[in-house]
């Protein structure tokens, strides 16, 4: 094999039906006269949304072990259908999953984390000229139990692959052509950057943005890989680098996520907060004086998960729906009078539930109705989107 190495990871959207698996086989196809691909996918569109809701059609609380191993399905017939395109196209390709080129993980269902890759089946796979096609998102614990990485985990997958072939180049497809100050599918003015550094996307993915997954990322931070955020649909179009890169101080870009805030009454502060860090993910978390009275502000997607962490406590709560954390990201946006003094002035008639202070990162939580005007407001401020 005299050609360079290319990791390709493409996402749901960019594989969401046969017309686009050969739209990305001629994407693949492409890029072989240069680079020799690896190639990662997700499942297919809606895929593992609806494999999770089988599954709760079925129990309200799916064996963990079980649900994993119905999810990472969807990776399978996607990497499948890839691989008979490629060779329709005159490729030689194989598929594998995760277990089969050796993603080794902790011992940890739904979200584990990556220990190892052995490479040794895709290295015999590219010597033999055949691309593999890998599925995304999975991989298998030290005690051989088939595991999943958390949503989005292909990201991760792409990158643990690029870093264990030697920093070799790494794509990432997606159906947006890059990472822009704000959410281009929302806001179509929104500015795209040609370079962003590893810790500004780390912040923007933390706080809401999908373009990337956080976990990847910060791999990628730590072992100084950079790489690429392309569009599936328009691969020749624009795309960003994420790299090591110095950045000015400023907003680079604002975040969104759905979020869920629970009042919780009990005379047990220490022993719930004890059981909701075990049971679940939090964003953030205050109290009282006395412990007694708690308020979490949860990912949107922990909402009945948590529901019934505090059901089975036997405490008091109250379930407030409809907010918004909306995160102004950049480096020195924490310690910039400026900058909060126009936060501040943004939202001087808005009722705020939470708010967090780092040095990268500005976050507040609204009411979700408010999202837009005070999105707007900001992305003009900031210069943010194009006019």
């Amino acid at each position: 094999m005299d050609k360079p190495i290319c990791v390709m990871k493409f996402g749901g959207s960019s594989v969401s039906d046969t017309e686009r698996i050969l739209n990305v086989a001629r994407i693949i196809k492409e890029k072989s006269a240069e680079f020799f691909p690896v190639v990662v996918v997700s499942a297919m569109g809606k895929t593992t949304d609806n494999l999770i809701k089988m599954a709760y059609s079925i129990t309200s609380e799916p064996p963990p072990r079980e649900l994993d191993m119905l999810l990472t399905a969807g990776e399978r017939i996607s990497m499948a259908l890839l691989s008979m395109a490629l060779n329709e196209m005159g490729l030689k390709a194989k598929s594998f999953t995760g277990s089969q080129v050796g993603i080794i993980t902790e011992d940890r269902f739904n979200k584990a984390r990556v220990l190892e890759v052995k490479l040794l089946r895709i290295k015999e796979s590219i010597e033999e000229g055949v691309i593999p096609v890998i599925a995304g998102f999975q991989g298998v614990s030290i005690s051989k139990e088939i595991t999943t990485l958390g949503r989005g985990g292909s990201d991760l997958t792409a990158i643990a692959l690029a870093i264990s072939l030697g920093n070799v180049r790494c794509e990432i497809y997606t159906d947006v052509d890059g990472i822009y100050s704000l959410d281009p599918r929302k806001y179509p003015n929104a500015r795209r950057y040609e370079r962003i550094s590893f810790e500004t996307l780390l912040e923007m993915s933390s706080a809401g943005a999908k373009v990337m997954h956080s976990r990847a990322v910060s791999l990628a931070a730590k072992y100084n890989l950079s790489f690429f955020v392309l569009s599936s649909f328009e691969p020749k179009k624009g795309g960003t680098m994420v790299g090591k890169f110095l950045e000015s101080p400023g907003v680079k870009g604002i975040a969104v996520k759905d979020v869920v805030m629970f009042d919780v009454e009990g005379k047990e502060g220490e022993y719930i907060l004890n059981r909701v860090l075990k049971g679940g993910e939090i964003i953030g978390f205050s109290h009282d004086s006395t412990g007694q009275h708690l308020v979490f502000i949860a990912d949107g997607s922990e909402r009945e998960n948590l529901i019934r962490v505090f059901s089975e406590s036997r405490s008091r709560f109250f379930v407030r729906d409809n907010l918004k954390m909306i995160s102004l990201v950049g480096w020195g946006v924490g310690s910039s009078r400026e900058i909060l003094e126009i936060l501040t002035e943004t939202l001087k008639d808005k009722h705020i539930f939470y708010m967090n202070i780092t040095d990268m990162r500005i976050s507040v939580v609204v009411e979700g109705s408010k999202e837009r005007e005070i999105v707007e407001h900001l992305a003009k401020r900031f210069s943010l989107s194009e006019e």
